[in-house]
């Protein structure tokens, strides 16, 4: 199953989708287009630059925010950020992000 058709057809109430989407999402059309009605994070925009890409190229010369937590319910989110110093084995770092759940349900 695409990830587009199990957007649409799963209607839980909080929704969210975290990858490596190679996607700059200014430029990126096909991710726009699927994100429609959804919200990435942009608090990572207030945040230094150091401390916002989540892709390194070899040789360490060009930094990239390609990887997203887009998620449907904003209000539900307190921050996104970047792990830093969290060994992942990769040329990606940690993404992680917050949530506050009312414990009244809804």
């Amino acid at each position: 199953m695409d990830l587009e058709r199990l957007y649409r057809e799963d209607h839980t109430f909080l929704k969210v989708i975290v990858g490596d989407f190679n996607a700059i999402l200014a430029p990126e059309e096909r991710l726009k287009s699927f994100t429609s009605g959804l919200t990435e994070w942009n608090g990572m925009s207030r945040k230094p630059s150091h401390l916002r890409w989540t892709w390194e190229s070899p040789g360490g010369q060009f930094h990239n925010e390609i990887d997203h937590i887009i998620f449907n319910r904003r209000f539900y989110v307190t921050d996104v950020a970047v792990v830093p110093k969290f060994y992942t084995g990769s040329d990606h770092r940690l993404l992680r992000a917050r949530f506050c759940f009312s414990v009244r349900g809804e």
